[in-house]
């Protein structure tokens, strides 16, 4: 009977979290406002982005929501899912918690992008089908 007790007590506590989206737990988490470095850059404030990331073997390109065609940030701390930098272009909407560099420079492959972006708490990540907007 005791055994019984303990897991519907157990049962209880865990349940919440699972109904609970695991995007929800990270984006309920406080921003942090304080400026970071990471690997010898600058970066701002954590902010919540949105947007179309593209990755293959030589690219790492993020496009966030409502920003102009052809501005696309480097981006860094993207975990490779089964599949990504096998030579094919694979294409996912994000949104996630992160920073951007504080000053435009050269990142990326070749010094291409004027900024980069850092994951720090991935809230969704969706796999796109097709070919990307123009």
């Amino acid at each position: 009977m005791r055994f019984l007790a303990m897991t519907v007590l157990a049962a209880a506590l865990i349940a919440p979290s699972l109904l609970t989206p695991s995007g929800a737990r990270a984006q309920d988490t406080p921003l942090d406002p304080n400026p970071a470095t990471w690997h010898g850059a600058a970066f701002g404030p954590e902010q919540v982005f949105e947007g179309d990331y593209a990755n293959d073997f030589q690219t790492s390109r993020f496009h966030a929501e409502g920003a102009p065609a052809g501005q696309d940030d480097w981006l860094a701390g993207w975990q490779d899912r089964p599949g990504d930098g096998g030579g094919i272009l694979r294409r996912y909407h994000l949104k996630f918690v992160g920073r951007r560099t504080a000053a435009p420079g050269q990142y990326g492959g070749l010094g291409k992008y004027p900024n980069e972006v850092l994951i720090t708490r991935l809230v969704s990540a969706r796999l796109l089908i097709g070919d990307p907007k123009p």
